[in-house]
């Protein structure tokens, strides 16, 4: 892992932004957070971060399928990966985003997420887009 790779993270939960947060920082990770979809997508526009973390629901529901459509639709950010993170318990969250169809996130977790799926999954991300598809 390369220290210093900034991430926003986009979540209304402000327990996970910071159960996030602690465990990314000890990864040597720099750590953004915005708690709504507006504000993190003008965080990341104003950044330009390495990785953007989104949940799927927030003050409506699918807003995170939004905020990646919004991503890919940006030329500034559209090559910045996202890992789409969900508490919706209905499997699999790829259905989300039907296989052929644009915005589809680099990578999905289901809350509560272990800290080492974390890590697992942002380095996966940030070392190569295509690896980054967790199925």
């Amino acid at each position: 892992m390369t220290a210093c790779k900034r991430i926003v993270v986009i979540d209304d939960d402000p327990d996970f932004c910071e159960y996030t947060r602690i465990i990314l920082e000890a990864a040597s990770y720099d750590i953004l957070t915005a708690s709504n979809a507006a504000d993190g997508l003008e965080l990341a526009r104003r950044t330009l971060p390495d990785l953007i973390i989104t949940d799927v629901m927030m003050s409506y529901t699918l807003e995170g399928t939004s905020v990646t459509r919004q991503i890919r639709n940006d030329p500034t950010m559209n090559h910045i990966p996202v890992l789409v993170i969900t508490a919706i318990a209905r499997t699999p969250t790829e259905d989300l985003f039907p296989p052929g169809a644009q915005p589809a996130p680099e990578g999905f977790l289901t809350k509560p997420v272990q800290p080492g799926a974390l890590l697992a999954a942002v380095e996966r991300c940030l070392s190569s887009t295509d690896a980054c598809r967790l199925h």
